[in-house]
């Protein structure tokens, strides 16, 4: 019969299925388990984090993005320079995790990033530059398509760790036993941003990746 964990870790190892089937399913797991973070944890990458605050955005969706500004004297976009550790200088990527797949499908090579109206008045004011230069921020694809190779990491490992403690599944249920003992197991855990929490999986878990289009 089917494990479910065991079907989890070999679907994590075959990358012909979506990022999004794989939280699909792990999500199912966490959920029969009643392990209310790792579940959470599903829910944002499949839903996104659009509105969530910055702080709470997994590190590895936290992409560095070159700013430029598009001069009419000279009639071609040309790069702008921050203050070092200016937040500027990185974006948040907050869709998806079906939107970051359609974008690692389109096998674009460059991004670029829409700023609205009051972001451009902003870096305006930081680097002192006159009204109103049309503004943009680009980045490579594959920065963006690399948090799908992060986010299967997670989930393999945290399979794993299911599969050390004996927490294996059977079809689409766990037995009495195998619920039990995750409660009592504080090893199982994932890491976001390099931190745990005290919980048994830990998740800490508009700027939006719809707000990325190819560049033309």
């Amino acid at each position: 019969m089917a494990k479910m964990v065991l079907d989890l870790q070999q679907a994590c190892l075959d990358d012909k299925i979506s990022c999004y089937y794989l939280l699909l399913k792990a999500y199912a797991i966490a959920s029969k388990l009643s392990i209310t973070d790792m579940a959470d944890f599903c829910t944002r990458e499949i839903n996104g984090y659009a509105g969530v605050k910055r702080s709470l955005i997994p590190s590895y969706r936290r992409i560095p993005v070159n700013t430029e500004a598009y001069k009419e004297s000279s009639k071609r976009w040309e790069p702008v320079s921050f203050p070092a550790g200016n937040p500027w200088s990185m974006h948040s990527v907050v869709g998806s995790i079906a939107e970051i797949e359609k974008i690692d499908e389109s096998k674009e090579k460059m991004l670029h990033i829409r700023l609205n109206y009051d972001e451009q008045v902003a870096i305006y004011e930081i680097i002192d530059m006159p009204k109103p230069l049309p503004i943009r921020q680009i980045f490579m694809a594959g920065q963006v398509t690399s948090i799908l190779h992060l986010v299967r990491k997670l989930v393999l490992d945290w399979a794993l760790k299911l599969e050390k403690e004996g927490i294996l599944g059977e079809n689409l249920t766990f037995s009495s036993e195998e619920q039990n003992r995750v409660k009592n197991i504080p090893s199982i855990q994932i890491i976001i941003n390099g931190n745990v929490s005290n919980s048994n999986i830990a998740g800490e878990l508009k700027d939006s990746i719809s707000n990325i289009q190819t560049q033309g």
